[in-house]
């Protein structure tokens, strides 16, 4: 179980195909982990500390990611499944916090943390870097 939900195995898995749906399968077991700690940190804590514990997982696994990128910053063959695994995580931390706090949850909670904010800009700068080089050749 372990290796299926490292997410940094999965991305560098995920290199050779790049394919949305490839990634969101090997993602899968990682999403339901997610989703049962989740679930079971809701009924163990409360409503401000479900947030804090919740915004720091995110935050760790979008610094793995950042991480994971800065190593490759020479390889943008990674970028695709690094920019589709931020947006499942991203769905999975804001859609599990609004499920299960509905209207007490703040709209400050939903923004992205700081990691995740890097790597999508990270990934939006190479991006349009790679593409300007490309003009260039």
């Amino acid at each position: 179980m372990q290796s299926t939900t490292k997410l940094k195995k999965i991305i560098q898995d995920s290199k050779e195909t790049c394919v949305e749906s490839d990634i969101q399968s090997r993602m899968q077991p990682l999403k339901d982990l997610l989703i049962k700690t989740v679930d079971h940190l809701h009924t163990v804590v409360e409503p401000n500390v479900f947030v804090l514990i919740c915004r720091f997982f995110w935050d760790q696994m979008g610094q793995d990611v950042l991480h994971f990128l800065e190593s490759k910053r020479e390889n943008s063959s990674w970028y695709k499944s690094s920019r589709i695994a931020v947006s499942i995580l991203d769905e999975i931390f804001a859609s599990q916090m609004q499920q299960l706090l509905g209207n007490a949850l703040q709209e400050k909670d939903l923004e992205p943390p700081r990691s995740i904010k890097e790597v999508r800009s990270m990934l939006c700068k190479d991006s349009v870097n790679y593409k300007d080089n490309n003009y260039y050749v």
